[in-house]
């Protein structure tokens, strides 16, 4: 089989299993790489001994734990889902991942950040920017909000469809309704243009066709919409999509330097787990607020035990 036609078989299986976009694009390319090293350097053995060698490959050459994960699942999606041809045990040299403490901006260096944050490219980034740190969210989240997705009578955010495909609620701050009122306003404007002018919104999976209505019920409608509509990556028809997070990252960064800190968009949700922990709030409420499959992954973000250990050099100046 050709390298592209093994990529095409690729992404007709993750289209039909409703793979999101990025996760797609990472496949198809972590299955180019990976037919390119056995082209070029024809390992020896059947498959398992060839994802082996590619794997090791990348682990000599000091790439991240995570980056080595997702070629392994690719891989295994590829012989699994597509071949259906599943692997057997996976023998190879594994790039680790150091345990690390989450870096958390002080309530001083967020507070500053959040007053000094500004709107970028007529996007409201601010409100974006404060939604970060008063759900704990991921940077994607906010941006992925729907009109029905917003509940103001119930102050509660729906997340849905986030990391693993997971739903959940998350409390919606009270300092923030007013804003993200006048955005509703704003999308509303830009969605009944877009009826007028007959563009569709962009709908996951195949939404668009078994519920074509959708496309352009306000329900439906981005809360953060995009200014210009865009090609659709996939069908290719005109369509509105939200906004693109290189708005939020930009907006961060200048904060971050006209402040000297270093702070990046997602430090803001660890910043949400960290303060919350700080004022008491209790952990599995926390880890199911931040989306946490185990709630080990939410324990990461208490030190207390830690700190309360007594310094023997207190002892000797005593």
């Amino acid at each position: 089989m050709k390298t592209e036609e093994a990529v095409q078989r690729l992404i007709g299986v993750a289209r039909r299993q409703h793979k999101a976009l990025e996760t797609e694009r990472s496949y198809a390319n972590w299955l180019r790489r990976y037919c390119r090293f056995v082209i070029d350097r024809q390992p020896a053995g059947g498959s398992v001994q060839r994802v082996e060698a590619f794997l090791t490959q990348l682990a000599r050459q000091n790439v991240s734990a995570s980056t080595q994960n997702q070629a392994f699942n690719a891989l295994v999606f590829f012989y699994k889902d597509v071949l259906e041809e599943p692997l057997g045990n996976v023998d190879a040299l594994r790039a680790t991942r150091p345990a690390q403490l989450r870096h958390a901006p002080s309530i001083q260096d967020t507070t500053a950040l959040l007053r000094t944050v500004e709107d970028v490219g007529g996007y409201p980034t601010r409100l974006i920017v404060k939604l970060l740190y008063g759900c704990g969210l991921r940077v994607s989240e906010p941006l992925n909000l729907r009109v029905k997705d917003v509940a103001f009578e119930d102050s509660r955010l729906f997340i849905l469809g986030a990391k693993g495909r997971k739903d959940r609620v998350v409390a919606l701050p009270c300092s923030v309704v007013e804003e993200l009122r006048e955005q509703l306003v704003y999308a509303r404007a830009l969605w009944q243009r877009d009826q007028v002018l007959r563009v569709p919104v962009e709908l996951p999976h195949q939404l668009a066709g078994k519920y074509p209505e959708y496309q352009f019920a306000w329900p439906w409608a981005w809360v953060f919409p995009s200014h210009q509509p865009c090609r659709h990556p996939r069908t290719g028809g005109i369509v509105r999509y939200r906004m693109h997070e290189a708005n939020v990252q930009r907006a961060v960064r200048d904060a971050r330097r006209k402040l000297g800190l270093a702070v990046t968009p997602h430090e803001l949700r660890h910043a949400y787990a960290t303060h919350s922990l700080n004022r008491g709030v209790n952990l599995k409420a926390l880890s199911e607020a931040m989306g946490h499959a185990q709630i080990e992954t939410t324990a990461g973000y208490c030190h207390a035990e830690a700190l309360s250990v007594p310094s023997p050099l207190e002892v000797i100046h005593a």
